[in-house]
């Protein structure tokens, strides 16, 4: 019984501290000077100065013309506060309030309020645990029925002025505070959700280091070489181009001690590359390449000059990204020659001639681009088209086509892939890989060619092209074999940007 009369008493105790302190805070509202009051819009007045004046105390006759100027400047355009003197009172007089000797300027930047001061970041953080678990009832308050006031409650009281930035802080936080009570839906994440920021900082970045430095004075310098500009290409086409001529030549005259044949052999090819990105989704890729190679061969009573490389390459290659290095893909390939080709030395029996063959692969597929330096592309579904235009003259079997035809065209699948690798800024290693199959027989060819620069006008070339192609009809009891060509050169370059 008497611990529920404890309970019942501390409860009334609780409930009547409870309003006592509402209604101090109301008596303490009423009974506050204007000049203690924070005006919003008087503080907003910064967006139009880069200064706000410090809060003017004034004495008690001046209260109501105080009040007066601050209404009107809620109504209309506040005005800009000037610079006052004011009188000191005795040091011994007794008021409520300090009276600065002379109003300041406390300088605030602009920026704060021009930068909206109430945008609130929608990020959810909970609201703010700020429950008083310490409180100490006070008994004055309950037998007096207001606040117990002391003998130093009317005299020199200090005036604390709040700063405007902690002014916009505290309206940020009430505003945030009623947004989460009442449009909740507002906020697009919570704050767990946000990245961590341990990912992002700063980190050392380890490489190799820089070792066998030389240092040149400016007479040793390289003088003697010209400055190569390359032009920056601006948009979404890039293109250049490439002209090589390259030869060897030998002459021994007929009564040459140790005997020999002379000979001479020249290679010519033009190549160039235009292609589109427009650094979003679709890239477009074209090439086009122009060989020609001529040299005479001892013991030939036939012709001066054969063709040992004559081809005439054009791809077309379209690609919409898909997600990351992976693009749909399609791609066309077409192929050529203008110049004959004979079997051998004195010999009439023709390998190929003008348009004889013309070779077409059209392609779709996924094609992955890694940079721009390795791309592989598998074509499920590929159309596959020859055409002999000679067939009296060339041999439609050496293509696979039934004597008597001159057009081939079948449904397959194909896998190419290229690589262009600068191993350094001389030497350049480029590499094309072509799969087709038709699931009865296949086709592959493999170039590799490594082009090493000497100066702007003179490099040197090195190819390497096997070959294995079985949909070749061979007599009965023969069977394809690998083929292989192989050059080296030495001429004449010159690259356009």
């Amino acid at each position: 019984m008497k611990f529920k009369v404890f309970l019942t008493v501390v409860f009334f105790v609780f409930v009547s501290k409870i309003q006592a302190d509402s209604s101090t805070l109301q008596l303490e509202y009423e009974n506050s000077p204007r000049s203690e009051m924070i005006d919003t819009d008087s503080l907003m007045h910064g967006l139009f100065s880069d200064t706000i004046p410090a809060s003017k105390f004034a004495n008690q006759k001046a209260t109501s013309s105080a009040t007066d100027k601050a209404n009107k400047s809620i109504a209309g355009k506040p005005a800009e506060p000037k610079p006052a003197e004011v009188k000191i009172q005795p040091a011994d007089t007794i008021i409520p309030y300090i009276i600065p000797a002379k109003q300041e300027q406390v300088h605030v930047d602009s920026l704060l309020f021009l930068a909206n001061p109430f945008f609130i970041e929608l990020v959810y953080k909970g609201l703010p645990f700020d429950f008083n678990w310490n409180i100490q009832p006070d008994y004055r308050t309950l037998y007096y029925g207001r606040k117990a006031t002391t003998l130093s409650t009317g005299l020199l009281r200090p005036v604390s002025q709040q700063s405007a930035e902690q002014t916009v802080a505290d309206l940020r936080q009430y505003t945030d505070e009623q947004i989460i009570r009442h449009a909740a839906n507002l906020y697009v994440m919570t704050f767990d959700d946000l990245p961590d920021p341990d990912a992002y900082e700063s980190h050392l970045i380890r490489g190799k280091s820089i070792k066998n430095i030389k240092f040149v004075t400016d007479d040793q310098s390289f003088k003697h070489r010209k400055l190569i500009v390359k032009r920056e290409q601006i948009g979404p086409w890039q293109r250049k181009a490439t002209a090589l001529l390259q030869f060897s030549q030998n002459y021994i005259s007929q009564n040459w001690y140790q005997g020999g044949n002379s000979n001479v052999a020249v290679l010519g090819i033009l190549s160039g590359q235009l292609n589109y990105d427009d650094k979003k989704c679709i890239q477009w890729e074209n090439s086009g390449e122009w060989h020609m190679g001529f040299n005479s061969v001892t013991g030939d009573t036939l012709r001066k000059l054969s063709t040992n490389d004559d081809v005439l390459k054009l791809n077309s290659k379209l690609g919409v990204k898909a997600s990351g290095n992976f693009f749909y893909s399609a791609n066309v390939d077409f192929s050529t020659q203008f110049f004959n080709s004979y079997n051998g030395i004195n010999s009439k029996v023709m390998k190929a001639s003008f348009l004889s063959p013309v070779r077409l692969n059209v392609g779709v597929g996924l094609d992955y681009k890694y940079k721009k330096i390795f791309s592989v592309m598998v074509s499920p579904v590929t159309y596959k088209y020859i055409y002999v235009n000679d067939s009296k003259d060339v041999d439609p079997n050496l293509f696979g086509i039934v004597s008597g035809e001159r057009v081939l065209k079948e449904i397959g699948s194909s896998l190419n892939s290229t690589l262009s690798y600068p191993i350094t800024h001389e030497i350049q290693l480029d590499s094309k890989f072509n799969f087709y199959t038709n699931y009865k027989t296949m086709q592959v060819d493999w170039e590799i060619v490594c082009n090493m620069t000497i100066n702007r006008f003179m490099s040197t070339r090195i190819s390497f092209n096997p070959r294995y192609d079985n949909s070749v009809i061979l007599p009965q009891g023969e069977f394809a074999k690998m083929q292989l060509k192989q050059l080296l050169s030495v001429g004449f370059s010159h690259k356009f940007y």
